[in-house]
């Protein structure tokens, strides 16, 4: 009887630590810890004072659900449904757990929100910065962006009103700051680079995503046929207007029928980044405050 319930206790723990074998640490962490890699060795990050995450110590017992796993499954929740669809029940249901145990982990949805977008940034991989190749990077970099924005179609909506300040978008700043400065952009010049960038890549691909879910839930996502569809009736309409009012429009109405979404974005950066390279080259940084 002794050797038998030896045996069972040693099969149960066998059986926890391959469930879990390391114990759960997202509890006790600040941020998510992103796909980046990072791993305990790196330096503690100190959390931005407007941190929406509870700061809680670790559970002594082990947890069926880690802050990792509900990022996770949030994010499949919202790749597939959408972010009307999201709510803490319905995640909690996802995971087969309780929508308390989620709160104490993430403390609410919006700090949910807060993790799922620090995980999406750390999908980006912002390469180490080779001056002579630097306006080539930025455009990969805004590129990069757009792929992202295009296979999480909420994701610039969950941006509005939020800071990124996780640490993957600490990280993933510092490394496009990186390649900014490497191309000889002033200190103002390549932070106001960088944040309109971002500005810039969001304004294009709300477009392409919407703004707001679609009837059965999902995020839009309009396919090439249709925006060649609406691009014709816009050409058209123009084309109608009186020439005399209009003789710009009018004469210009066939170019309205252009829209390769890829090739618009391509025209997009090339301008932006053509317009910092010409400012970084004459000294140039933006207008001081008045």
């Amino acid at each position: 009887m002794l050797k038998r319930g030896r045996d069972g206790a040693r099969r149960t723990r066998e059986v926890l630590m391959t469930a879990n074998p390391a114990g759960s640490t997202a509890a006790g962490s600040t941020a998510a810890s992103g796909s980046s890699g990072s791993s305990g060795a790196e330096p503690q990050i100190p959390p931005p004072p407007w941190q929406r995450l509870p700061d809680r110590p670790p559970r002594r017992r082990r947890e069926p659900i880690s802050r990792d796993a509900i990022v996770a499954a949030a994010i499949r929740l919202l790749d597939r449904e959408g972010l009307a669809a999201l709510s803490m029940r319905r995640l909690a249901d996802e995971l087969g757990a309780g929508a308390a145990s989620l709160y104490w982990h993430v403390g609410s949805k919006d700090g949910l929100l807060d993790l799922v977008l620090d995980e999406i940034i750390g999908e980006g991989q912002v390469p180490d910065p080779d001056p002579p190749r630097w306006r080539g990077q930025l455009k990969d970099v805004a590129r990069a962006q757009r792929r992202a924005s295009l296979r999480h179609p909420y994701l610039v909506r969950i941006t509005i009103g939020r800071i990124p300040m996780g640490p993957n978008a600490l990280r993933y700043s510092e490394r496009v700051l990186a390649i900014l400065r490497s191309g000889g952009l002033s200190p103002r010049l390549a932070v106001q680079g960088y944040l309109l960038l971002i500005a810039t890549v969001n304004g294009f691909t709300v477009d392409e995503t919407g703004v707001e879910d679609g009837a059965d839930g999902s995020a839009p996502r309009t396919d090439p046929a249709s925006h060649q569809e609406a691009a014709n009736m816009a050409r058209d309409y123009i084309a109608s207007l009186p020439a005399d009012l209009f003789p710009h429009l009018t004469g210009l109405a066939d170019e309205f029928a252009f829209s390769d979404a890829d090739e618009r974005f391509e025209l997009l950066i090339d301008i932006f980044v053509d317009g910092l390279a010409r400012r970084a080259a004459a000294g140039l940084a933006v207008r001081p405050t008045r």
